[in-house]
Parts: structure tokens; C-alpha cells; sequence
């Protein structure tokens, strides 16, 4: 009863999707002059203050969640943030509060909007091969962000009625998620804005994107041609695709200029940084998840694993095995899939994705202690892995030790706060432990953060008259439902 509940998609009126405007792979949307872009000092980037956007980019996120199909997976969420978070800081990035959701979709794209929110289908570990060339990607991403693209073009966004930004959000998360010719006839249909003229993109800001991407890589030490590297098999993968346009190209065209300046660039640069091709084995061993998530059938991924695991790069070899590990554990293969898992941390023994994977492997098997001991040893040595403890909380959850699953979530929610699917967990161990009002709090904060406002006011007031005789806890309800009526407002305005 709860899963369902607390599942539910509740759609939002045109109020939540004002934010649409500061979306910024769709980079001429609303037409600009692609030759004279003003400074940042200038009255056009003073139309948004940092702050502005932020809470743009938040309502954003919020409608991001409630539609998009989004992957929760902690192990290559880590990964994920913690190789954006490195870029961020090598970058031009002033603000680098970051919210980085994955989308659970094939296609190659991603897309950066203002406030710091990033978006990442799965399709590209399944498109780029090395951790240098996804790295590019996130830092054109970022540069979008740091160069403040959405404030430049700001005056021009906001000439657009409320109608058109409404459908034009529904139209960007269809690209961004479902995909391209769905997105654009939505968009086309509520804006009146002609598919090629959607496709007027401005040449000065991706150049530019290029540019403070490139020297992101550097800084960050990654190889500065993975640029170009990307964009060049972006480049080929277009010329075979027919009308399938990898959605990416869409809103970030590719032409032998742009190949050519970018490799330029990183020439100039002249730096020995390392070149070799398969550089990091997490970003391996991710590649090699991504590879079993988006299989739909798990034989099949055991044996592309089986196939992969010939090859003769050792790091390539041993994410394959991992790979293989995964897809046995689908296959309930539980033992083969453990041999695998032991002998890779044999050599690897503080490897979480290797930890994980065995623990994941124990609670599939029903083995819900052996799993327990091995995280509890685990995050022992690395205490509030979020993975680990995720796992972990759902370990306890199953042993019937729901309580104690609560505690670990709450400290996780205070490290994440604006993790969705933390409250959400943490909404159904409280269930379990009988905390009803525990229950109706995260379940609040869940509400909140997929932008279903009047769900979670809901909740809070399920809540309140339970603890009437607990002032303090009365007090925090009360200023939380505060708190989200001014969030309503917020929306309104």
C-alpha cells in the first residue's frame, strides 16, 4: 500500500513548468543573435541573480522527477557525481551546488539547466568508451552553467507566454527522456515554433562550451582531445543513422568545424597528459552495469559478458567479468556469479562496486545476514558510503530490523538531503517499524522534492494531530508545512 502510494505520478499544472526557460541543450529556442553575445557583466546576465536561478533550477528538478523516467541506482550514482563534482571543481563554476539525475534511457544525450541541475541518460556509458570522453560531455555540460548561457538569452526567454514555456517543458523532458520526435511535435504543437527553427542553434555559445570545456579536461587532468574524440564518432554515428539522429546532436550540432577547433585546442595546449584509451577501471566497470541494466533479457548480457571477457585489455577484461557477475546474479546463477565476485576483490578488496555486488548478490539468494555482516564490516572502514548504506538499510528492512534501517536512512537524509529517493526508503522503514508518523513525514519530504506540494502538505497534516502532546515535534511540523506553503507560493509567483 505504501509502494503504491508513495510510487504515484501526479501531474502539475502550468505553474511548475514556468522553469522551462532555463533548459540548455535547446539553445535557440527562443531566437537570439548568435554573432553578438553580451558579456556577463552586462544588463543581460543582470536580468537573473545565482540565487534566481538556483530556484529555477530547482522547480526544474522537481518536474524532472514527477515525469521522467529516472534510474535509481546508487553505484553508478556515486560515480557519477563524484567524477561531475571533480569537473566542477576544475571548472569556471562559481555555484557548485549540484543535482545530477540519471535517466533511464538508451539514447546518447545530456543537458545541463541553471542551479546546477544535470541530467545524464544511460545510453552514454553505452556510447562513449573511455571515462575522458563522458568527462568532455559533463564539461561542456558545466561550461553551459558556468558561462551563465541562460542569463545571456534571458530577455529574449522572457518575452514568451506562459502557454508556450508550459508546453515547451513538456516537449524538453520528452527529448531529454522519451525521445526526439515526440518532444519536438509537442513543442512545435504548443509554442508555434517551426521544427527548424528550433534547430537554429547558436554557433558562439557551443564554441564557447567547447572551449571552457576543453580547459576543464586539462585542469582536471584528463586528455582534451576526448572532445573531439566524442564529437568525431558522434559525427559518424549520425552519417549511418539515417533519420535517427542520436539526440544529442540535436540540440548540440556537430559539423567538421567544430572536430577541427577542438582538436586544435587541445594541440595548442601541448601538455602530456595521459592518452591511454582505457584509462579508469570504475568508469570500466560502470560501463559494464550500464551494459546489464539496459539488457533487457539477462542471458543475453551474460553472454555479451562472456564475449567482452575475451578481450585482451586487462581493465576492459575485468569489468567484463563484473559485468558477467551481475548477469548471473539475474539469472539466480548465485554461485558462479560469487566465484567471479571473489576472485575480483581478491585483487580489488575495497572496490564498492565489488562490495556491493556480493552484497546484492547474498540478499537475491535470501541470505539477509551474510549480507548485513558484510556491509556492517564494510562501512566500517568507509563509513556513510551512500551506496553501501543504501543497501545496507534495505538488508535490515528485509531481516526485519526496520528500526534500525531508519536510523541509517536519517543520517543518510542529512548528508542528501534532497535525495528523493532517500525519504522514500526511509518511508517505507518507518511503515515497517510501525512509525506512522515517521511514515507521513518522509513521505512529505518524498512529495516535496517530485514537486507534489499539496500531497505533502496532505501528509504533514495526517501527521499532526498524532503528536499533539510533543511540542517540539509540533513545533518542526508546523514550520515544515510553513515552509512548503511558501515553496506554493514560490511556484505561483
Amino acid at each position: 500500500m505504501l509502494h503504491r502510494l508513495i510510487r504515484r505520478r501526479y501531474k502539475f499544472g502550468p505553474r511548475y513548468l514556468l522553469v522551462i526557460c532555463c533548459l540548455i541543450p535547446l539553445q535557440t529556442v527562443f531566437a537570439a543573435n548568435q554573432q553578438n553575445l553580451p558579456t556577463l557583466g552586462d544588463h543581460t546576465s543582470g536580468i537573473i541573480s545565482l540565487a534566481q536561478e538556483r530556484a529555477l533550477g530547482q522547480r526544474f528538478l522537481r518536474s524532472l522527477r514527477a515525469r521522467a523516467p529516472l534510474k535509481h541506482d546508487p553505484v553508478l550514482q556515486e560515480y557519477l557525481e563524484l567524477l561531475t563534482y571533480k569537473l566542477a571543481s576544475h571548472s569556471q563554476l562559481k555555484d557548485r551546488r549540484l543535482d545530477l539525475s540519471i535517466i533511464n534511457n538508451k539514447t546518447i544525450n545530456a543537458f545541463a539547466a541553471p542551479g546546477g541541475i544535470i541530467g545524464v541518460n544511460l545510453g552514454l556509458f553505452l556510447f562513449g568508451e573511455t571515462e575522458a570522453e563522458i568527462s568532455a560531455i559533463l564539461s561542456h555540460e558545466l561550461a553551459h552553467l558556468s558561462q551563465r548561457h541562460f542569463a545571456r538569452r534571458s530577455e529574449a526567454g522572457r518575452k514568451a507566454s506562459l502557454a508556450s514555456m508550459a508546453g515547451l517543458l513538456a516537449g524538453v523532458i520528452l527529448i531529454a527522456t522519451a525521445g526526439t520526435d515526440a518532444g519536438l511535435a509537442a513543442i512545435s504543437a504548443s509554442t508555434g515554433i517551426s521544427q527548424s527553427e528550433m534547430l537554429r542553434y547558436s554557433r558562439g555559445r557551443e564554441a564557447e562550451a567547447d572551449r571552457v570545456g576543453i580547459d576543464t579536461l586539462i585542469e582536471a587532468g584528463l586528455n582534451p582531445r576526448a572532445m573531439a574524440h566524442m564529437f568525431e564518432r558522434l559525427n559518424r554515428a549520425s552519417r549511418f543513422s539515417g533519420t535517427n539522429i542520436p539526440e544529442f546532436l540535436l540540440t548540440h550540432p556537430v559539423t567538421k568545424n567544430r572536430i577541427a577547433d577542438s582538436y586544435a585546442q587541445a594541440e595548442q595546449k601541448n601538455i602530456g597528459i595521459e592518452t591511454t584509451r582505457y584509462s579508469s577501471l570504475d568508469f570500466q566497470l560502470m560501463r559494464a552495469r550500464v551494459q546489464v541494466i539496459t539488457t533487457k533479457n539477462p542471458l543475453d548480457a551474460v553472454k555479451h559478458m562472456q564475449d567482452t571477457a575475451l578481450e585482451t585489455q586487462p581493465l576492459v577484461k575485468i569489468a567484463a567479468r563484473y559485468g558477467l557477475a551481475l548477469a548471473l546474479i539475474e539469472t539466480k546463477q548465485f554461485e558462479k556469479a560469487r566465484q567471479i565476485i571473489i576472485s575480483l576483490k581478491q585483487d580489488h578488496p575495497s572496490k564498492i562496486a565489488f562490495i556491493a555486488a556480493e552484497a546484492n548478490l547474498q540478499l537475491k539468494a535470501g541470505n539477509h545476514l551474510k549480507a548485513i555482516n558484510l556491509l556492517e564490516a564494510s562501512l566500517n572502514i568507509t563509513p556513510a558510503n551512500y551506496p553501501l548504506s543504501m543497501i545496507y538499510a534495505e538488508a535490515l528492512m528485509q531481516y526485519g530490523r526496520a528500526e534500525q534501517a531508519t536510523i541509517i536512512l536519517q543520517q543518510i537524509s542529512q548528508l542528501r538531503p534532497n535525495d528523493q529517493e532517500v525519504w522514500y526508503l526511509l518511508a517505507e522503514a518507518f511503515g515497517l517499524a510501525q512509525d506512522i508518523v515517521g511514515v507521513h513525514q518522509a513521505r512529505a519530504e518524498y512529495f516535496v522534492r517530485v514537486g507534489n506540494f499539496k500531497q505533502a502538505l496532505k501528509q504533514l497534516k495526517f501527521a499532526t494531530p498524532m503528536i499533539l502532546d510533543n511540542f517540539q515535534q509540533n513545533a518542526r511540523i508546523q514550520q515544515r508545512i510553513s515552509e512548503i506553503r511558501h515553496l506554493i507560493a514560490e511556484a505561483k509567483s
